[in-house]
């Protein structure tokens, strides 16, 4: 979860670096530039709202599932440095393209659920998990495509974020479930 944690804080950071550089238009367009930078610092702020944490019986397979999670995001954390070094000694090669960049990003995302589809999970807490985490990961993918099917690259800080919502709540509904099955 350090990853997503890490590009979660990334793409925060980023998106109000962007909202901040929307807001300093010229005196002609600042109205209006300060009307979409807060119509999308709202969306933004939409995005990142975390559902509130679930409460869920304690069952005998809590730890299993929990381990079942954890090994989830340990595969994927390493299956994506992989494709980061990867993408890098291909590019420090010259030998990356941008075609080669998106298959490999699509790759990744459709391995992320994958990998979730797979997890046998016992608990209604861990499928619950397991379907913030896929809800996600499918926007992801859909963003994603229509990113690449429209060559649309302008850098929406809404856009960027979009599912984040899904990602943070299910890190913070794991961290609680932990932090009770430890105890």
């Amino acid at each position: 979860m350090r990853l997503f944690q890490s590009l979660a804080y990334a793409t925060v950071i980023s998106s109000v670096v962007l909202l901040s550089a929307c807001s300093s238009q010229n005196d002609k367009n600042e109205n209006q530039s300060t009307d979409q930078s807060k119509q999308s610092s709202e969306a933004v702020m939409k995005e990142l709202k975390t559902k509130p944490i679930q409460n869920f019986a304690s069952t005998p397979q809590d730890a299993a599932d929990i381990t079942l999670l954890d090994e989830y995001q340990e595969k994927f954390d390493a299956m994506n440095e992989a494709l980061e070094a990867d993408l890098e000694k291909m590019d420090q090669a010259g030998t990356l393209t941008e075609e080669i960049d998106q298959q490999r990003k699509r790759d990744s995302i459709q391995s992320a659920l994958n990998m979730l589809k797979e997890l046998d999970l016992k608990t209604e807490q861990g499928r619950y998990i397991q379907g913030l985490l896929y809800q996600y990961w499918e926007n992801q993918a859909k963003s994603f495509d229509s990113k690449t099917d429209t060559k649309d690259q302008d850098n929406n800080p809404a856009e960027s974020v979009r599912g984040m919502s899904d990602l943070l709540s299910a890190e913070a509904q794991l961290d609680n479930w932990k932090t009770k099955t430890t105890k």
